[in-house]
């Protein structure tokens, strides 16, 4: 069961170039000191901006629990004494924190072969909260929309997510592009849900779908390497 826990820090926007100073040394000795706790940094570019997420992935809780918390971290890359004043200074930084797990769904999702975050460093991540009792129907939304995708562009990607940790009473799922002109080749779900099954059978998936949805947000992100240290 892959497990994804994701780290949101909302910066303040006065302390953004100071906070990236932080995040981008510790990054750097990680990588030099081949530091085992590994991530990759992604930053909000359109939504919430100031907003940073760093995922790391394990096989399952064991393995979240032997890489320690962060502010272990700290203190193995850059020294108990050094590790400690950068902690103290990220926190004076950030104006709220959030970590959630979840677990992969890959029969909601059309990822046919792993690929990088340098390959394609932007996504569209959109969070879907699924109506009180509908949160099947939200699931077979996505499940045909990752089944429509390779019928009508077999280039696109879709992962699809589901929190274990945190508020469970959502969806997420993230669409990885190599440039953000490739966005314009996504289509509305609608769209390619009429095209890959038929206007009349993709509409009522569609609609169906819809109904079962209480809100939806989209963001589009994109990866840092620079605060990464993604192993």
């Amino acid at each position: 069961m892959p497990l994804s826990t994701v780290f949101t820090d909302r910066i303040r926007p006065e302390k953004a170039a100071r906070y990236r100073e932080i995040v981008q040394q510790l990054a750097k000795q990680a990588v030099e000191k081949k530091e085992s706790f590994h991530w990759t940094a992604h930053e909000t570019l359109f939504g919430e901006i100031n907003t940073f997420h760093y995922v790391a992935t394990s096989d399952d809780f064991a393995g979240i629990g032997a890489r320690g918390e962060v502010g272990e971290l700290f203190a193995r890359v850059l020294g108990e004494e050094r590790g400690a004043a950068h902690m103290r200074e990220s926190a004076d930084c950030i104006a709220s924190q959030e970590i959630e797990i979840s677990n992969d769904r890959p029969e909601l999702s059309y990822a046919p072969e792993a690929g990088s975050p340098a390959e394609r460093p932007y996504a569209s991540v959109t969070v879907i909260r699924p109506r009180p009792g509908h949160l099947e129907a939200t699931e077979e939304l996505l499940r045909k929309i990752a089944e429509a995708i390779p019928k009508v562009n077999p280039e696109a990607r879709m992962l699809a997510l589901q929190p274990l940790v945190g508020d469970l009473s959502r969806l997420w799922t993230v669409r990885p592009v190599a440039t953000l002109a490739d966005l314009d080749a996504q289509l509305a779900p609608q769209q390619l849900l009429e095209q890959a099954f038929g206007a009349a059978e993709g509409g009522l998936i569609f609609r169906t779908g819809l109904d079962a949805i209480e809100s939806v947000q989209r963001d589009i992100v994109v990866y840092r390497p620079e605060m990464s240290n993604p192993g």
